[in-house]
Formats: structure tokens, C-alpha cells, sequence
């Protein structure tokens, strides 16, 4: 039993729970302005949470279809909400006001969940408390995003050079610490069941060796 044990602790661990500790180790901001602000300066976030006016362009969503769907859809902030004049200065490319950063560096993703017309509707974005993301971490999630970012670059014509992608969430320290509970209680189920298996995979065993021992 030991070997099975090990090998699907080892998996649930990479599955599950290493997101949760990841996050904590790596670095929160506060008051992240997408329209200012560039991804190369935040390599290092686990949580964000950003400036109020911030917001998911979830009509500007574009679906990369590799097995599933991943989603992504830009954060955006209105410049307007900071200085009207800056905000009538800036330039408009195919329906875009280019952000100040000159770059469109924060992302929010997800799987399966860009809706009809490839509308975006993933993690929290249909709250209007929600303006805070968790990084994504694992990394062929990520290089699918990459793909769909790309996709979506081509078609705006605005750059996207230090692309981040964030699970959407209105809350992430109670995001994290709910998927912390999951994990445990999965954790408990799991071993469980699998003391369970072991014992009757033993009480069969030990059934079949008397009967062999006795014949």
C-alpha cells in the first residue's frame, strides 16, 4: 500500500495544495493600476488587488481552444476616473483607448467559461465587489493563455509585452483559504478510503492464504 499511497499523495499535492502555499509566499500589491501600471514590475505577485475603477473587459474576450477552452479577457481601468483631458489625449486603436503603460499587461483567464460569443464569465467577474486576482500558476495553463493573449494582440493591434494572468475573485484570501479547506477535507476523504481498500485488499488476502494453507 505504500507505494500507491505515496504516488497519489504526491499528485494531490501538486493538484491541490501547492497553489495555496505558493500564493503565500510570493509577493500581494495593493492598488494596481492596470491603466498605468506594467506586468514586468510585477513578476513576483501572488495576490492582487487592484485600483478601484478596475474592471474585466469581458466583451473583448478571446477563446483559445486546445482540448478545452481557455479564456482571457484584459483588466482595464478607465483613465478618465483620474483626468478627463489625460483620458481625451489618448490614443484609440480599433475601438481601444491604449493605456498609458503603453502595454496591456494584466489578464484575467479561465477555463471553459467564456459563455455564448465567447463571453467572458470566469471566476467572480459577474460580481461588481470583485477586483482582486490570484496568479495563475500552473505553467501549461499559462502557456495556453500566452496563446490566446497573442491571438488577441494580433487582432487589436495593442501590444501586450509582460503578460500576468489572474484567477478573477472578490476575495482572495477567502478564495485561498476556501480552497485550502477543500483540499483538507479531500485529504481526510482520501485517506479514509484508502485505509478502507487496504484493509479489505488484506482481509482477502489473509482469506485466500488460510484457504491455501489449509487445502
Amino acid at each position: 500500500c505504500f507505494l500507491p499511497a505515496y504516488s497519489m499523495g504526491d499528485r494531490y499535492w501538486w493538484r491541490s495544495m501547492v497553489n495555496y502555499y505558493t500564493w503565500r509566499d510570493m509577493a500581494s500589491y495593493v492598488n494596481i493600476d492596470p491603466e498605468l501600471d506594467r506586468g514586468q514590475s510585477y513578476m513576483d505577485a501572488g495576490t492582487v488587488y487592484f485600483k478601484e475603477g478596475s474592471y474585466v473587459m469581458r466583451n473583448r474576450s478571446v477563446a483559445f481552444h486546445n482540448g478545452v477552452t481557455y479564456c482571457v479577457a484584459p483588466i482595464m481601468r478607465n483613465a478618465s476616473l483620474d483626468d478627463t483631458a489625460i483620458a481625451d489625449q489618448l490614443p484609440v486603436l480599433n475601438g481601444f483607448t491604449v493605456p498609458r503603460s503603453g502595454t496591456v499587461d494584466f489578464w484575467a483567464v479561465g477555463t471553459d467559461c467564456c459563455g455564448s460569443g465567447e463571453f467572458f464569465d470566469c471566476g467572480d467577474v459577474s460580481s461588481f465587489m470583485s477586483r482582486s486576482g490570484l496568479r495563475v500558476l500552473d505553467a501549461r495553463s499559462r502557456s495556453m493563455y500566452v496563446l490566446g493573449v497573442q491571438e488577441w494582440s494580433a487582432t487589436t493591434g495593442l501590444p501586450v509585452r509582460h503578460p500576468l494572468f489572474f484567477t478573477w475573485v472578490r476575495d482572495p484570501i477567502v478564495h485561498a483559504e476556501s480552497l485550502q479547506d477543500k483540499c483538507l477535507t479531500d485529504f481526510v476523504v482520501r485517506s479514509v478510503t484508502c485505509c478502507l481498500m487496504c484493509f479489505v485488499v488484506s482481509y482477502m488476502v489473509h482469506n485466500l492464504l488460510h484457504k491455501v494453507h489449509v487445502t
